[in-house]
């Protein structure tokens, strides 16, 4: 598996390749080499090799990791309409857990794989690069070997490498991949149009002007990934008032009380007003063909309600920009902005939040990561299919039978079920 890396920032490129060999019981051992290499080359050292318990995924990867179906929804999706790229999406168990794993999509047209997200640190499954990164987007995929891989194959094979004693990184985690970029054992610089000659359209600039901002009246309907192994149809209504009767609505269609176990007949509402959060649940009851409300949860700590311009007040960053590729769903006067924000957590945790949004205004994706404590939060990933500004709601669009009040003398948020009420969502 030979892999090149660009940073984007700083323009700087870097290459390996991940084989796998046999000790002298014929056990299998991961291995790694550094290539001395440009972009276009010329190839001028190869070292290592370095022992790592990586391991180059084979044909049956999927099946050996005993990956399960989660559901279809397509991705990319750039209007009203819902149009975007048919995908389904499977589920690969993280090794000794019971409630999350590893997100491989597929595009249904071509079988191609499409993207991977991660809800472990760790790398559980041990895929070189690929199983290192919190999110890797995958926008073209062919089964083809290029000559250039092949080539450097056969140079390695032929023992034409040089060793590196007292040199020693697993390349496992993406904590490892950065410490052996802040130290490399080789780095050649790259340009621009060097990175756009792999993604199309990509523009590398950062930019703290011309961030998105949520209408007053925002609809929007999506996919959750979260600790399950089902995703979660979400539907989100979000009302900005500016005073207290301001409110937002997201429902889980999904959500259930035990991770891992969640099935279609649960749903788990998140209802945020500028007062807290409290979290409703539901239960489908075929007989009557409605939601039942079965109880209110323990309130979340209240995070109140998002102003419109959260990501400003953020300090969000436009960390690069995507034009007319269609491999993203682009139409070719369209644009993607990427952007990223931070949120210090307290005792060195650093929660950064990753949007897609096109230029227009239009949320594609959110997610949110940790590096430290990576599971700390539920919700992971939403991936929007209808995202509308300017929608017409009102307050008989909300529902919460679980309104809350806040203990002026002990100020912890309280459940009061009395004062709520109920409509069908339908």
């Amino acid at each position: 598996m030979r892999v090149v890396l660009f940073l984007t920032q700083n323009h700087r490129y870097y290459e390996f390749v991940f084989m796998m060999g046999t000790d002298g019981n014929r056990k299998q051992l991961g291995k790694w080499y550094w290539v001395d290499s440009g972009p276009r080359g010329p190839r001028k050292n190869i070292y290592g090799p370095f022992k790592t318990s990586l391991q180059v995924p084979g044909p049956t990867f999927l099946e050996a990791a005993n990956a399960q179906w989660g559901n279809s929804y397509p991705l990319m999706c750039t209007d009203t309409n819902r149009r975007g790229i048919d995908c389904d999406h499977w589920v690969l168990p993280s090794p000794g857990s019971t409630d999350h794993g590893a997100w491989y999509t597929f595009r249904k047209s071509t079988g191609s794989l499409f993207r991977i997200f991660l809800m472990d640190a760790t790398n559980p499954l041990m895929v070189p690069i690929l199983g290192s990164f919190y999110i890797a987007n995958v926008p073209t995929f062919t089964a083809e070997v290029s000559d250039t891989a092949k080539s450097l194959v056969e140079e390695i094979k032929s023992g034409a490498t040089k060793a590196c004693d007292g040199y020693w990184n697993p390349m496992v985690t993406q904590e490892d991949i950065h410490r052996a970029m802040a130290f490399p054992l080789v780095d050649v610089p790259c340009t621009s149009h060097d990175i756009e000659a792999v993604i199309p359209g990509l523009t590398a600039m950062r930019s703290g002007t011309g961030l998105p901002r949520w209408s007053d009246q925002t609809y929007i309907e999506g996919w959750t990934l979260a600790t399950d192994f089902i995703p979660y149809f979400t539907r989100v209504c979000y009302l900005w008032t500016g005073k207290k009767d301001g409110k937002q609505q997201t429902v889980f269609i999904g959500f259930g009380t035990v991770p891992g176990q969640s099935n279609y007949l649960q749903r788990t509402d998140t209802c945020l007003s500028m007062t807290g959060t409290v979290q409703p649940y539901y239960e489908w009851q075929i007989q009557n063909n409605s939601w039942t409300l079965n109880r209110c949860l323990e309130p979340n700590p209240p995070v109140g309600l998002p102003h419109p311009d959260w990501l400003a007040r953020d300090k969000g960053i436009i960390m690069g920009k995507i034009r007319g590729n269609p491999n993203f769903g682009l139409a070719a006067d369209q644009t993607i902005n990427l952007i990223a924000a931070e949120l210090p957590r307290g005792r060195g945790e650093l929660a950064i939040f990753w949007l897609w949004f096109l230029e227009n205004g239009t949320g594609m994706l959110f997610t949110e990561g940790n590096y430290m404590n990576p599971l700390s939060h539920n919700l992971q990933l939403i991936d929007y299919t209808l995202f509308i500004q300017n929608a017409a709601l009102t307050q008989g669009d909300f529902s919460n039978p679980c309104a809350y009040t806040v203990d002026a003398e002990q100020g912890d948020l309280k459940v009061d079920t009395a004062h709520g009420h109920l409509t069908r969502l339908g």
